[in-house]
């Protein structure tokens, strides 16, 4: 055989080997990390630095399966949109990290933990990965709520939904379908709604009305994507030390982690310590929103429920009651928005603390809010308060749009420090009477570079809103709405409170029973604010999401 032959056939062999070389298929673990507060980021690098030792160890005993290839990033250091649906352009535009060799991506969150990511991708090797599917631990309502827009109403109790913090699994082509048609930004699309309140469902339920298995038919609703639950992911480390039970499916490789308690003095919080201020509710400013109307109905719950707790409490309402008493901010009510109403009672609060040193903080809470006030100060502990910060259950609004933004939703409890409070008096301003309060808040923070930072156990419905697991995951601080439920026995099982036979003594205060009415929408707006605000409609109540 001549030498020139001899060439052709090596190049053939050479391309052959080539050809038949099959790349490692990518698994792209995503942490979505809050840039605040800063525990949480510490958590996420935590979790990011734990999966990568976990593969060094993998790779150094040679049992790291060599056709996967590992990727781990946390979402923050590109982009910092705390919903799915709203990051997952960017996962497969601009960073390029959702590519087409991306088999699986694992979602995890600051608190998800990784037990075992041999034992993950193992399970990963089991199931389908050209399948239109995801896989979590599956939540589900058990009535119809609104905080899930009462979708599903009829039968509230079928339809699953991940539970983000414990992780979820999705597939390659699943992610990437999904990437597509939001980007597409179509009007075949079919969004629940312009408002982001659980970010879990509003992804299940989008997947649900705009994937099909099959893109160019139609798709009955049997065959529609529905979460999948996953055994292998679990809802607390608790879950996971139970046995494997033969021909019952792993143990857990994922789960979630409780938030870690900052309650007590600084001698008993650890690592915590450097970075905390012991808090008590001595240090708080409750400033309750109420009127006339609910003066008896609603303010007597409280009274007997977590009143004892707040000594520096504060009753706001449309007339003055010296029975109670309540402090008149000379605004008349309204039925849903409540703007002016809120800066009034801001105004008025800053006037009513004065120079008193003790306070720190101030909390809006509605007169069917619900709270634990001792939780509530070890929230506050690892926060600064001479800083500007904005603490509460965070929602969003037209977060796609140029013009969305984040807010604190009001029936839960708005924290603020006492900066942020005489900023707000400054800069903030209603573009109407009965504008939606916390909405207007959040854009004004927003426009002036104050992030709404999320703080966990702070809920703006009832305990029947929400899926048993994540009440279990962290004690509750908060809740709303006392309609069809007993506030009082919700105080005691959730909040951790007693019962009170009488109201407890509240703090001396100045003689504010008839302040006079306050021009508050003659206020400095806040800058390029109030116009988008306008344009959005969101001047007008029936924008609001009044829970």
């Amino acid at each position: 055989m001549t030498s020139g032959k001899c060439a052709v056939l090596g190049l053939l062999f050479f391309v052959g080997l080539c050809w038949g070389r099959v790349e490692p298929r990518e698994v792209l673990l995503v942490i979505a990390c809050p840039h605040l507060p800063r525990q949480a980021r510490d958590e996420c690098f935590a979790l990011s630095d734990n999966v990568r030792e976990q593969h060094r160890q993998l790779d150094l005993a040679e049992i790291f399966p060599g056709d996967y290839t590992l990727r781990v990033y946390v979402m923050h250091e590109l982009f910092n949109y705390w919903t799915l649906l709203d990051a997952l352009p960017h996962l497969q535009g601009q960073t390029r990290l959702l590519g087409a060799r991306t088999e699986w991506i694992i979602w995890c969150q600051h608190n998800t933990r990784v037990s075992s990511l041999r034992g993950l991708l193992e399970q990963l090797r089991r199931q389908d990965p050209m399948e239109l599917s995801f896989h979590g631990h599956a939540l589900y309502d058990s009535e119809a709520t609104i905080i899930h827009h009462f979708s599903n109403y009829k039968d509230p109790q079928w339809f699953p939904y991940p539970m983000l913090s414990a992780g979820v699994v999705f597939t390659g082509v699943l992610l990437r379908r999904l990437a597509e048609v939001v980007a597409s930004n179509t009007q075949n699309i079919t969004l629940r709604s312009d408002f982001s309140i659980d970010a879990s469902h509003e992804l299940a339920r989008f997947i649900y009305d705009n994937i099909s298995p099959d893109p160019h038919a139609g798709t009955p609703m049997s065959a529609r994507i529905v979460l999948k639950s996953a055994s292998y992911i679990c809802p607390t480390f608790e879950s996971m030390r139970a046995p494997e039970i033969p021909n019952r499916g792993p143990r857990c490789m994922l789960h979630a982690k409780p938030e870690e308690p900052s309650a007590g003095p600084p001698s008993t919080l650890g690592h915590l310590k450097e970075r905390c201020v012991y808090t008590t509710g001595s240090h708080i400013y409750f400033a309750i929103k109420t009127c006339a109307k609910f003066h008896k109905e609603r303010i007597t719950i409280i009274e007997r429920t977590w009143a004892a707790d707040a000594q520096n409490r504060r009753y706001y309402s449309d007339v003055a009651d010296g029975g109670i008493p309540t402090i008149s901010t000379g605004i008349p009510n309204v039925q849903t928005g409540h703007c002016a109403k809120t800066m009034a009672i801001l105004q008025l609060s800053l006037k009513d603390i004065g120079e008193q040193m003790d306070i720190r903080w101030l909390m809006l809470v509605d007169d069917d809010t619900l709270l634990s006030v001792p939780r509530v100060s070890a929230l506050l502990s690892c926060h600064n308060h001479s800083d500007l910060v904005y603490l509460g259950q965070r929602y969003g609004y037209r977060l796609r749009a140029p013009d969305g933004f984040n807010y604190h939703t009001g029936g839960a409890g708005i924290l603020l420090s006492l900066p942020l409070v005489r900023l707000i008096v400054e800069r903030c301003s209603c573009p109407s009477a009965g504008a939606p309060d916390d909405m207007i808040l959040g854009y004004c923070l927003q426009a002036l570079g104050v992030a709404a930072v999320p703080a966990a156990g702070m809920h703006q419905a009832r305990p029947q809103d929400y899926a048993e697991e994540l009440l279990q995951l962290q004690p509750p601080v908060s809740f709303h709405k006392f309609w069809n439920s007993d506030p009082e026995y919700t105080y005691r099982r959730y909040l951790g409170g007693s019962l009170a036979n009488g109201s407890a003594p509240m703090a001396a205060y100045k003689d504010q029973a008839t302040a006079a009415p306050l021009h508050l929408l003659g206020l400095q707006p806040c800058p390029d604010g109030v116009g988008l605000l306008q344009e959005a409609g969101l001047e007008s109540s029936g924008k609001h999401l009044d829970l």
